[in-house]
């Protein structure tokens, strides 16, 4: 079965992402220490303009450009930074794979969610696309605001990915909500290309991802489903034949118990 395949792989992969976490810590504090010294050394260097010789300023900063520059610096701390985010990241989804089953229920406003979701990539998003909300929900859900953050954030991530940056923004990304008899409905819709027909029924399988090699990791989609059917929820998509993709979640209002994990095979 599929959920005992899974299950033999989320007690690997703990291991793994527990194993990996630390190093990577250490790396990105290390790479923001060194951020900040690279700054320092610009800085100083300016100041010696104005207090040393011409000569010894010459010769320092020829020493400074034959090892690359000060620019190349900053290109590979950008580098290493990028990819030790994307460890980070890999780690994390790793790590939510392996506790499906645990999270912390209070009542959360979607639509704060919503918006901090929105702020993280704001600037991202104005350069791919038009933000709409349509924000008509009155009512508070149930769930661990940590986990449903996750999930908006990757479908958010997903609709601006979809969305190729003209200039100026053509494309469009709405969010919009409403309240449904037993909750409330979301709705995440991009202007994009849509998902191939050929490829729907794959969308939410694990590690399944038609991102270029490092950029996904192909568990988004799938966390995203299983944290949502946890909060008692659904989630689904369409692709209309205006073009781009809707995807839709359902949540249960407050005080609505969820149900037990759905099984898989």
């Amino acid at each position: 079965m599929i959920a005992d395949r899974l299950a033999s792989l989320g007690t690997l992969v703990a291991g793994v992402a527990h194993e990996i976490n630390n190093p990577i810590t250490y790396v990105l504090g290390n790479l923001g220490d060194l951020d900040r010294l690279v700054g320092a050394m610009r800085e100083a260097i300016l100041t010696y303009r104005g207090s040393t010789t011409p000569d010894v300023i010459a010769s320092a900063e020829t020493k400074i450009f034959q090892a690359g520059g000060l620019e190349v610096l900053d290109e590979i701390l950008s580098d290493a930074q990028e990819g030790a985010v994307r460890i980070r990241d890999l780690v994390r989804d790793l790590l939510l794979l392996s506790r499906v089953t645990e999270q912390a229920s209070t009542p959360v406003n979607v639509h704060e969610i919503l918006d901090s979701s929105l702020r993280l990539v704001a600037k991202q998003l104005a350069a791919r696309a038009v933000l709409v909300r349509d924000y008509r929900a009155t009512r508070k859900v149930a769930g661990d605001r940590a986990r449903l953050a996750q999930v908006f954030m990757n479908l958010i991530t997903n609709a601006m990915q979809a969305c190729t940056p003209p200039d100026p923004p053509r494309h469009s990304i709405v969010v919009r909500t409403q309240n449904t008899d037993a909750g409330i409905e979301l709705e995440i819709q991009d202007s994009g290309n849509g998902i191939p027909e050929e490829i729907q029924h794959e969308i939410f399988t694990p590690f399944f991802t038609t991102k270029d090699l490092g950029e996904g990791t192909g568990l988004g989609l799938y966390i995203s489903r299983r944290i949502i059917e946890q909060h008692g929820g659904s989630i689904s998509f369409r692709c209309p034949p205006s073009g781009g993709t809707i995807f839709r979640v359902h949540l249960p209002e407050c005080g609505v118990p969820p149900p037990h994990p759905p099984q898989e095979g």
